[in-house]
């Protein structure tokens, strides 16, 4: 459509304006001039069809649009030309409008706007001039509504790679934090090991300190034990020292004391 837009475009005015030459063979003159009557006898008509001119000037227009066209103005040429321009811009305004209503319709998410569309390509086919302006039509209607659609898919992409990004940014942080928090983690269970080592060294150390004690009370309950059982035998070498004392103080004052007493 854009192609049959461009070739309407075509000014008609260098056609009309060219100058209609003789043929070639009534431009050179013989070295003898012929009689007037022969001379108008060969002469060919110089009328021009204005449709052709008219066709000429608007190549896509149909045979019956320019037909009527030329009729409504009087069969006045110029007046033709002009009432063809005017139909050629309106046609071209009706276009963008149904372009951008297509544009619109096609961008919006909702099954609305393909109805829309469609509603618009009919429009258009109804309006069209003939089987190929008709396909032209569709194609330029289709064309929109690929791009439309197109553009619509690219920015939805772009918002959901947009969100996915936002939300890997946030999974990154996120992560980094568990991160961090997994690396005080992990120091403070090495701190707790080592405390925990050290407690049980501490632990061993007071252990083998129990066991020094626990041996050091048994040997001292042996020796306790060893003192009791020394003390025990003094007290009984004492006693009996003391009654062998007893005996030899007996034994020397027996005499000064009756048979009776000891």
């Amino acid at each position: 459509m854009a192609a049959a837009i461009a070739c309407r475009k075509r000014a008609a005015t260098p056609f009309l304006d060219e100058v209609i030459l003789a043929p070639p063979h009534l431009a050179k003159r013989g070295r003898f001039s012929p009689c007037p009557g022969a001379a108008a006898a060969q002469r060919p008509p110089l009328a021009v069809d204005p449709l052709d001119a008219l066709r000429r000037v608007f190549p896509d227009a149909g045979p019956g649009e320019l037909e009527a066209c030329f009729a409504a103005s009087g069969r006045d040429v110029h007046a033709t030309v002009e009432a063809c321009r005017a139909r050629q811009r309106q046609a071209r305004e009706r276009e963008a409008a149904a372009a951008a209503r297509v544009a619109s319709a096609a961008a919006r998410a909702d099954g609305g706007g393909m109805e829309e569309c469609a509603g618009v390509l009919v429009e258009q086919m109804s309006v069209a001039a003939d089987v190929a302006d008709a396909r032209g039509r569709a194609s330029l209607i289709l064309k929109l509504v690929e791009s439309a659609v197109a553009s619509r898919a690219a920015a939805a992409a772009e918002a959901q790679a947009a969100a996915l990004r936002e939300e890997n940014a946030a999974l990154k942080a996120r992560a980094e934090e568990l991160e961090r928090d997994n690396g005080v983690l992990r120091r403070g269970v090495a701190a707790q090991h080592r405390r925990q080592e050290e407690l049980e060294r501490d632990n061993g150390v007071l252990k083998r300190g129990v066991a020094t004690l626990h041996r050091r009370q048994e040997e001292a309950e042996r020796a306790a034990e060893e003192l009791k059982k020394k003390v025990a035998e003094l007290a009984a070498a004492n006693y009996a020292l003391g009654v062998q004392a007893r005996g030899a103080d007996s034994c020397r004052f027996q005499v000064f004391r009756g048979p009776d007493v000891f």
